[in-house]
């Protein structure tokens, strides 16, 4: 209270804080600055609350009536706020627009998310081999010598087995270095005929170059039953070219060599980035115009005996591809490492 101030000093603040009360609430347009507005007005320590205070200061004669008088101003400004609480708890209801805000202004967009290409390719590898007949299977990442080398013909003085090769962890397990060891654990406990595929994530200490990652993805696939010939592998991959990279895709098969298979491929694609062109010095090819895309060859005799299945009675084809090496056929990337870089104006192309 001011010094020397009067009854009618004090019923004239309680006035004016009304008015001002009533230009406050007027301006409020949220149910959070409601509150905050509220606070100020009618709070513990609010300005209604000091002028409550100042009655205590005058005359003893003068306290009731100004008491009376300020009392009614402090229910009318508690009705006014409660009044305009009501009127924006049923505009929110009703989904009233803020009449400052101009509904013609172009939103903000937030930024889409979308598949990893590698993730994308792998849904179309699935679904390829689906149609094909093939079942989905998958097995543990973290596997032991015997599912990753020795049921794979591998024998314990082959080089795969160095441990410059591979990444091995506690107990002599090791993090698989191909999605094979699938197909061991598949013929261990299904018998034929068997016609399945395994995608997962593999380990190599490779050194990253254009080429090659450390850790990448495979799919590999298994036939085995009666009479299956390498004809049949060929058709098989043959078709999943086509339906992968169109009727007009250019593959080669040449021979080559792995333990688990007998006789062994190459699957190659003709490189897309330099088709072959001669004297190119092409980073993703070497410059040999073609693209090594996968491995695959007859199920070797040994390999069928290590899980009790009769190579008399049963042959089979197996194959093997690295999931990046088809994203880079599929859109033409000339550098493998553009697939684990998350670089997002790489990333947001592919929808």
């Amino acid at each position: 209270m001011s010094e020397g101030e009067t009854a009618a000093d004090v019923i004239r603040r309680a006035e004016e804080l009304e008015a001002r009360a009533e230009a406050l609430l007027a301006g409020v347009v949220g149910l959070d600055a409601l509150a905050d507005v509220r606070a100020a007005l009618v709070g513990k320590r609010g300005e209604v609350k000091a002028v409550q205070r100042a009655i205590s200061d005058l005359p003893r004669e003068d306290r009731p009536g100004a008491g009376q008088a300020v009392n009614v101003i402090a229910r009318r400004i508690e009705e006014a706020i409660a009044a305009r609480r009501a009127a924006l708890e049923a505009a929110a209801e009703r989904g009233a627009i803020d009449p400052r805000f101009d509904p013609t202004w172009p939103g903000a967009q937030p930024p889409e998310g979308s598949l990893h290409p590698v993730s994308l390719v792998l849904d179309e590898i699935r679904a390829i081999f689906l149609r094909l007949g093939f079942d989905e299977v998958s097995g543990p990442e973290v596997e032991d010598a015997w599912h990753n080398f020795d049921a794979l013909n591998i024998p314990a003085d082959h080089p795969a087995r160095e441990p410059t090769d591979n990444f091995f962890v506690e107990g002599g397990r090791l993090l698989r270095s191909q999605t094979s060891t699938v197909q061991i654990r598949i013929m261990e406990s299904r018998r034929p005929p068997l016609r399945v595929f395994a995608p997962g994530r593999v380990y190599r200490p490779e050194t990253v170059d254009a080429r090659h990652l450390y850790a990448f993805h495979q799919v590999e696939g298994l036939m085995v039953g009666p009479g299956v010939t390498f004809a049949d592998l060929k058709a098989c991959l043959n078709s999943f070219a086509e339906s992968m990279y169109g009727a007009g895709v250019e593959t080669r098969f040449r021979p080559s060599y792995f333990p688990f298979t007998e006789v062994s491929a190459e699957l190659d694609l003709r490189c897309p980035a330099c088709a072959g062109a001669a004297g190119s010095a092409c980073a993703l090819c070497g410059g040999e115009g073609w693209m090594e895309v996968l491995g695959c060859g007859m199920v070797h005799p040994r390999v069928l005996r290590a899980v009790e299945i009769d190579p008399e009675r049963h042959t089979g084809f197996a194959f093997g591809m690295g999931v990046e090496r088809v994203a880079m056929r599929r859109w033409q990337l000339d550098d493998i490492r553009l697939l684990v870089e998350n670089d997002v104006r790489f990333l947001s192309q592919f929808r």
